[in-house]
């Protein structure tokens, strides 16, 4: 039994991600989005062949100076408003004709149309494109299905009408409306809008509105140059119980400063901030968002066609979190982009607990009917390449050949008893055929120190891995103890004949070692452990110190386990069963576990 269940992100985003691919596809046969090619060598040269569609777009960017390098070599992306989009503009700004506009105004609509690089529909997706624009902001690109018709649009607002046009220096794809850049900051954004009166002033006294209000270009910070901003309506905040803004500064501001960095309030909105503009599709695509609250995130999941935040498994009870609205989110602004959440939410205050983590437990596997099943005892975790257990378990490099299972124990076996009677069993060695490493997602851990008890049956045909907590990424930490799969608790110092010893725990622990299945001396209400105490085969089941881990941020993390020294045998099967992460001042010896999944804790 895993007693820290995890989340893990819904299949349902894989269904909408194929959807949205299938979405393109489709628009791609309905629509003429065909590539164009021409033998023009520039994107100004294309724009003079089709005055019809282009002689204001061309006087646009005559005026703006911007012809010189239009016209020149290199790599561009184009989004080009016909003559009737730029018609429509002129109108809705009460302007006559292109000359009516200043040089500098013009030079921004360019600018904002443009790419640095080439970028054709293939390289769309349901949210911001991988570059910026030339004017500093990043557009938005997304299907939309009108009539039976698919099409790409772009900031929700313009249609393709043509698209992949290829010229000498870059592609051109044709619009039916001119984009308009955001001209506010969050913070104006925010202020402006009614919806938000509470965040307003919570901004402004927190000190966050100055930070929010300068734009991207402007900022000394490049990391801040684009922030996410994540708000909360005034009548969300008023159906939590705060009837005016009054009560819920009260309710947060405990230091009556609320620009101290220690005072709640500050630490409340600086935890709905976050570096780097994440639309809804990046939230989706990420397992957590890093607030500017120190050290603390939130955590995502994609739930039926809801983007939920901080809705968690912890200690296997789950939190409900809170949805995103998406009629108020992916709100553009020149510094980012804007949520809301549909109810209010604050930074989880937990305890530091130590998570017993059974990894044959996760949720990919006990949707299998064949998990912990009594007539088929192996579940594949690739089939063709594929892996079933995507998001929790990853090999490095890719070498997947050999097997790699989940293994019900359906023969009781004497002399090995695991966790709620099974176990991952993973081909894993230095040869060309097998993975040299593989890495798995570990529960929700609260930040602070743990020791890691990697817990094995011994095999002498594995090998000796170091082992390495979040591995290439932020709090990278290699622990100091390598885990030998193929020792025993013999070399913990304790033998056979003194296993039975009150003294043989104390010193498995001092060498690092100890027994994590509850032993035939162990008792649990009316159980009894099922592992020996002593005899030949006493010590297979193996828990090992692979060292302390300091986590600095309360979430799920990664654990990865490289090999350095193989085994005598040829097929190199590693059998791990569970991982501990115990509170360094914490019982490091007790609970212990059984074939039932039941916790024996210390008599």
């Amino acid at each position: 039994m895993m007693k820290n269940n995890f989340n893990v992100r819904s299949i349902t985003f894989m269904v909408i991600v194929l959807a949205f691919i299938f979405v393109f596809i489709n628009a791609c046969k309905r629509e003429s989005f065909t590539s164009a090619t021409t033998d023009d060598v520039n994107i100004t040269g294309y724009l003079d062949r089709y005055p019809e569609q282009f002689s204001l777009l061309k006087q646009i960017i005559d005026r703006s100076g911007t012809a010189g390098f239009l016209g020149a070599y290199g790599k561009y992306t184009l989004f080009a408003p016909d003559n009737a989009a730029v018609t429509e503009w002129l109108k809705a700004k009460g302007k006559a004709s292109v000359a009516d506009l200043s040089v500098e105004e013009l030079k921004g609509v360019i600018t904002y149309h443009l790419l640095p690089d080439t970028i054709a529909t293939n390289k769309f997706t349901d949210g911001k494109l991988p570059q910026i624009t030339l004017y500093g902001q990043y557009l938005q690109t997304g299907a939309v299905n009108q009539g039976g018709v698919s099409s790409f649009i772009v900031n929700k607002t313009a249609k393709l009408i043509k698209s992949n046009i290829k010229v000498g220096n870059g592609i051109i794809h044709v619009l039916d409306h001119v984009l308009l850049p955001a001209t506010l900051t969050l913070a104006q954004t925010i202020e402006n809008n009614p919806r938000y009166s509470y965040f307003t002033q919570a901004l402004k006294e927190t000190g966050f509105y100055d930070s929010l209000n300068i734009n991207g270009t402007a900022a000394k910070d490049t990391t801040r140059r684009f922030q996410t901003f994540i708000t909360e309506s005034d009548s969300a905040l008023k159906a939590a119980g705060y009837a005016s803004y009054a009560s819920f500064r009260s309710r947060y501001s405990k230091t009556g400063d609320p620009k101290n960095h220690a005072d709640s309030l500050w630490l409340y909105m600086a935890y709905h901030i976050s570096a780097g503009p994440s639309y809804t599709p990046d939230i989706i695509s990420s397992p957590a968002i890093f607030t500017l609250a120190p050290k603390e995130i939130i955590t995502t999941k994609f739930s039926g066609q809801s983007i939920l935040l901080n809705e968690d498994e912890f200690n296997g009870i789950v939190e409900p979190g809170v949805e995103i609205n998406r009629t108020f989110s992916d709100r553009t602004a020149s510094n980012g982009v804007a949520h809301e959440v549909k109810k209010p939410f604050a930074i989880k205050v937990r305890l530091q607990t130590a998570v017993y983590f059974d990894v044959a437990d996760q949720p990919e596997l006990r949707a299998n009917p064949r998990w912990r099943g009594t007539s088929a005892a192996t579940i594949p975790l690739f089939a063709n390449g594929a892996n079933l257990t995507s998001g929790i378990l990853f090999f490095d490099p890719s070498k997947i050949s050999q097997p790699q299972t989940y293994q019900t124990v359906t023969v009781p076996d004497p002399s090995r008893k695991y966790n709620g009677n099974d176990y991952l069993s993973l081909s894993v060695g230095q040869n060309v055929a097998r993975a040299s490493s593989f890495e798995i997602r570990t529960p929700m851990l609260v930040k602070g120190r743990y020791r890691v008890w990697v817990c094995y049956a011994q095999n002498g045909s594995s090998g000796a891995f170091q082992v390495v907590v979040d591995a290439g990424r932020a709090g990278e930490q290699t622990l100091p103890n390598l885990v030998d799969f193929r020792q025993n608790l013999d070399v913990s110092g304790v033998t056979s004949t003194t296993s039975s010893l009150p003294s043989a725990d104390p010193l498995m622990l001092t060498n690092g070692f100890k027994r994590y299945m509850a032993t035939t001396a162990d008792v649990q209400g009316t159980l009894r452990g099922l592992q020996p105490i002593n005899g030949s085969t006493w010590g297979l089941m193996v828990g090992r110190l692979a060292g302390t881990a300091d986590i600095q941020t309360t979430d799920r993390h990664w654990i990865k386990f490289s090999i350095i020294t193989t085994g005598n045998g040829s097929n190199g099967a590693t059998n791990i069963d569970m991982i501990h992460f115990i509170p360094i001042d914490a019982d490091q010896n007790y609970p212990r576990f059984s074939i039932s999944g039941t916790a024996f804790n210390r008599p």
